[in-house]
């Protein structure tokens, strides 16, 4: 391995310590909030630290083909280092202000959405409801009108066979009546007292 080769690894190291540095505190920024004693952490680290082995490889393997030496772990803890003195606090700031940049955005495109597309969609479907429900009622006025102008003169009728009917046959029928209601009532309380 040449010189050069070596410098370029070395480099690529430090490079790739920082950025292992820069990942950490971002994913210790995102999952701050979460349980360390489940599952879901061991599997949450577990996909974190083989990505960070990926990505150190990588490097590697652009550097000088993924031939390991002390000096790769050396660089790498080194960058990780440098980052933790020089450049945390500056990537920390920074992070924070995209994060504040993004939830800006996401509630600028939410409130966009809330007043652009829900509340009219809102609106015309509570006017659609209201053009149907007042149709409704011009119908139903409209049906009973027509009912009432249709059956106006069988009920003339019903009245005239009523007024020529005998006197006992009103009275029985009268009776007959008042039992049905009374047997319409029964049935009606006992079908409240079945539903309690």
């Amino acid at each position: 391995m040449t010189l050069t080769t070596q410098f370029v690894t070395i480099l690529s190291m430090i490079f790739g310590g920082i950025c292992v540095g820069a990942f950490l505190d971002t994913f210790e920024r995102f999952f701050h909030k979460r349980n360390k004693r489940s599952w879901l952490e061991i599997v949450y680290q577990l996909l974190f630290w083989l990505l960070q082995a990926a990505f150190l490889f990588y490097l590697l393997y652009l550097a000088n083909y993924g031939e390991l030496r002390v000096y790769v772990f050396v660089a790498i803890v080194c960058g990780f280092a440098a980052y933790r003195a020089m450049f945390q606090s500056l990537y920390l700031r920074t992070l924070e202000m995209w994060i504040r940049i993004g939830l800006g955005i996401l509630r600028f495109l939410k409130k966009t959405i809330y007043y652009l597309l829900f509340l009219p969609s809102k609106s015309i479907i509570f006017l659609i409801i209201s053009l149907l429900i007042g149709v409704y009622k011009i119908l139903l006025k409209g049906i009973i009108i027509l009912f009432v102008v249709v059956f106006y003169p069988i009920r003339l009728v019903f009245i005239l066979i009523w007024r020529l009917l005998p006197k006992n046959m009103k009275i029985y029928l009268r009776q007959l009546a008042g039992f049905l209601d009374k047997m319409q009532n029964t049935m009606i309380n006992w079908m409240k007292r079945f539903k309690k």
